[in-house]
């Protein structure tokens, strides 16, 4: 592409904002750029760009940044959208990661009733800036990193006209992590992956023409950060991402959490001190409260998707999309998370390989069914859906703790 790419950043007076700026300086391969920050809250908006705009400086291609808090207006003339926004805040994500646990169920903001509650205030918020990118930039490719991603897609391509993708960092880590365990750099290995948003698998590993998931197996037990018993990684042949601890270890998850704070209650503690820094003085480089908080997924995956997609690379991402049939064995209208070809036109899923057992396809047919029923009970409004989404749940075991769930969070229930 030749012309300055516009990029449009709903949620752009997040304090993590600047790692997106310094991932894009150092990306290979890009345009020029013009990043419109768009934020409801001017003071911190205002000190997040300067910034940004410090580290952008100097520029080779030229990056520059403006800040909105008029939607529209930023949204003008966008080829791309990046939706980051975080509806409530840490203290609304505090609250799902707390409240779960009254019931017996581990809290977290992506899975399970926490994750749900936050489908629940998210959802309205995003359709109404989708009517916004409908009106101010049409045919503008979303990028959605705000969570619980594989809802908010969902309503965005059932209800709205915008032209969706989801990114997520977790696969990367997940497939980094097995070129470690064998102790083989990734780029030489070609790994299949396939599931949905926190809720996949690495399914294949092959390098050099050889299938290495045999000696992946083998050696799981010391892969970094193994989410779950060795034993039920061998059992299912594939290896889980980190979130599947709450599914096979709730009990676990939960007694970690009794009488801890949030981890949102850190995060609160962080952000403060990120704007302190912000506000302090003229930086014109990342303070090491930006470090800390480590904001990798920009650089990961947000940065080399969207250039991907802009320079029509035809490199293959793990991305969230609609299946179609990507996964057979699920609705074609539910979001997946596979290998896809990134071309300007499109997002094309590599054909399924197989790799899941029964067993699985069954628990990626629940998790799909039970996040578009939430969806759809939180658009139209309509408790008994949310009631059969929540019996759906994979942390809740029974009608009565989900009526109890629903009594809490769900409106006038």
């Amino acid at each position: 592409m030749g012309e300055t790419i516009r990029l449009a950043v709903l949620g752009g007076s997040g304090v993590a904002t600047p790692e997106l700026i310094d991932a894009l300086l150092h990306a290979e391969g890009r345009p020029a750029m013009h990043v419109a920050l768009i934020g409801r809250t001017a003071e911190k908006l205002k000190a997040v760009g300067k910034v940004c705009s410090r580290l952008a400086a100097d520029a080779d291609p030229p990056l520059t940044i403006s800040t909105h808090t008029d939607t529209r207006e930023g949204l003008a003339g966008a080829q791309y959208v990046l939706n980051q926004i975080r509806v409530g805040g840490y203290r609304a994500r505090a609250f799902d990661e707390t409240f779960p646990r009254e019931f017996g169920i581990p809290g977290e903001e992506t899975f399970g009733p926490g994750g749900m509650n936050n489908a629940l205030r998210t959802v309205p918020v995003v359709l109404e800036l989708c009517r916004a990118v409908e009106e101010a930039a049409p045919d503008a490719l979303m990028l959605n990193l705000t969570n619980p991603s594989s809802f908010i897609q969902y309503a965005i391509s059932r209800y709205t006209d915008v032209n969706v993708v989801g990114i997520c960092d977790s696969p990367v880590w997940l497939m980094g992590a097995v070129a470690g365990l064998l102790g083989l750099p990734p780029e030489e290995l070609t790994i299949r992956y396939s599931g949905m948003h926190h809720f996949g698998w690495v399914t294949g590993v092959r390098w050099q023409g050889r299938d290495m998931m045999p000696d992946v197996l083998e050696k799981v037990a010391g892969l970094p950060g193994l989410p779950v018993e060795a034993e039920i990684v061998r059992a299912v042949g594939a290896i889980p991402t980190s979130y599947f601890k709450y599914y096979y270890h709730p009990d676990r998850m939960l007694a970690a959490q009794q009488g801890k704070p949030a981890r949102a209650e850190q995060l609160l503690e962080l952000e403060a001190r990120m704007l302190a820094d912000y506000q302090s003085g003229e930086l014109d480089h990342k303070p090491e409260s930006l470090e800390k908080r480590g904001a990798h997924w920009y650089r990961e995956i947000v940065v080399p998707v969207m250039l991907a997609h802009a320079n029509d690379s035809g490199k293959v991402f793990v991305v969230n999309v609609t299946n179609g049939t990507a996964l057979p064995f699920l609705p074609p209208q539910a979001i997946v998370e596979v290998p896809c070809v990134v071309r300007r036109d499109g997002f094309l899923p590599l054909a399924y390989d197989g790799g899941l057992t029964p067993d699985l396809e069954a628990m990626l047919l629940t998790n799909a069914t039970f996040e578009m029923l939430w969806v759809e009970a939180i658009v139209e409004k309509s408790y008994p859906k949310a009631l059969r989404a929540m019996m759906l749940n994979h942390l809740v075991s029974s009608y009565d703790q989900a009526k109890s769930i629903l009594a809490k969070i769900w409106p006038e229930a």
